[in-house]
This record gives C-alpha cells, structure tokens and sequence, in this order.
C-alpha cells in the first residue's frame, strides 16, 4: 500500500496512527525525560546531544548529562535535563 492510501485506511478505521504508519510516538516527562516509541536507530549520543532516526526522518534531542535509559527494538529513553527537541 502506498502512505497516503495508508493513511486513509487508518484515519477511516479510527486505527492508530503512530502503529499503522509507523510513525514515532514521543512522550515527555517534564525537561527530564523522553520517550520514543518506533525509532530505527541511533545516529548519534553524547551527553549533551543525541540524534534518532526514525521513518519521518532525524530527531534531534540537545540538553545537558543526557543518557539513554531503557532500549528495545521499538522504544528506548532518555534522561537528563532536555532543552530542544527537533526534527531535522
């Protein structure tokens, strides 16, 4: 299926959207932590950023004593004191 018929099939059945599109979802805790569900990886980390690459490109997370947390194959955390969160 091509992404937009992909998107109204999804959209039509009320299914979710970051499941069926593969699209990353990103939950925040505050300035302290962030979760990314359906990422493909790990481009970049440091302390004082880290850069995720997902299927809508690159996400840029900048801040200062950042550390990865929990990883799985589809979600992973990251703790620290966030100051930007950007697509790039």
């Amino acid at each position: 299926m091509g992404f937009d018929i992909k998107r109204n099939f999804t959209e039509t059945l009320k299914l979710p959207r970051e499941v069926m599109l593969d699209l990353p979802l990103i939950s925040l805790t505050g300035r302290e932590e962030i979760m990314i569900e359906n990422f493909k990886g790990i481009l970049e980390y440091g302390d004082d950023r880290i850069r995720i690459n997902t299927k809508c490109g690159v996400i840029r997370i900048t801040g200062k004593n950042l550390v990865l947390g929990q990883i799985t194959s589809e979600c992973l955390n990251i703790k620290g004191v966030l100051s930007s969160i950007e697509f790039i």
